[in-house]
């Protein structure tokens, strides 16, 4: 059985699925993404916006799928990911000392705006592009999860890595950090190398338990067709199933949203 599943989203697909104890404990959902860029992708040095879809991912909808889980004995928590995909507004702070109190501030206003209430729990660090040294990423990310969570703002803090960044800045992170850190969610579809079969996906697995503690570290894919190049959903679905028995992995997350919906989201 799953503990943990994690749905990275910017709508509302998470409403379409069926949560049950009797497959996990718990459910979060991921909103992508919160960035400090306007919509003129100019950077905003840490003065974060949301551009996921704000007339889906409404107070009402978040509760709602709050309430269906509590009546299935399945907790249901909500993040905010800060972050980019692919080279997209990468992660590039004008100056460290500020964008820590801006980032703070802006987040600390986006979690607890009344209009919004969407009754977030923690922050995702999922940047796939880093434009500043590992001192900087290390220093700001690893200060502003300090802050939300000393100010109260938030509860947990998850990070997310990809292959390229793992060892320079995610891991040089976690270990600034690690006390701060509740869940790290490997991004497997961002392998360089092709994957041919489920074992070397367990092997891989089994060398970040080196770095990141087994109790914490989740295996993250993604549904999106162009994420399919080094890993493909097969060879993740029975790769998965055997971290899950075998090296009791505590669950796994997704890039899922609903394509089919007629609307694109607010950007």
């Amino acid at each position: 059985m799953l503990s943990i599943f994690r749905q990275y989203t910017f709508d509302d697909s998470f409403e379409q699925v069926f949560v049950s104890n009797k497959f996990l404990k718990e459910y979060q959902i991921a909103l992508t993404f919160a960035t400090d860029y306007d919509e003129d992708d100019h950077p905003t040095n840490g003065i974060f916006r949301p551009t996921w879809d704000l007339q889906k991912v409404t107070p009402e909808a978040i509760e709602l799928f709050k309430e269906k889980g509590r009546s299935m004995d399945v907790d249901v928590k909500v993040f905010i990911s800060i972050g980019n995909r692919g080279t997209h507004q990468p992660f590039k702070p004008l100056d460290n000392k500020t964008w820590i109190a801006n980032a703070t501030q802006s987040l600390t206003n986006l979690i607890q705006c009344k209009e919004l209430n969407l009754h977030v729990d923690g922050i995702d660090v999922l940047y796939e592009q880093i434009d500043a040294s590992p001192g900087d990423f290390i220093q700001c990310v690893g200060q502003l999860i300090k802050n939300l969570k000393e100010n109260g703002v938030i509860t947990e803090a998850s990070i997310s890595p990809t292959f390229n960044l793992n060892k320079e800045f995610y891991s040089r992170l976690y270990n600034a950090v690690s006390s701060l850190v509740d869940f790290v969610d490997y991004q497997f579809q961002k392998e360089v190398d092709f994957v041919m079969n489920p074992g070397v996906l367990l092997q891989r697995y089994n060398e970040l338990t080196k770095v990141y503690p087994r109790r914490k570290l989740l295996a993250g894919y993604s549904a999106e067709n162009e994420d399919w190049t080094t890993l493909s959903p097969i060879v993740f679905f029975l790769g998965g199933m055997d971290i899950l028995k075998k090296r009791k992995a505590p669950g796994i997350s997704i890039h899922y949203h609903n394509f089919y919906a007629q609307s694109s989201p607010q950007q």
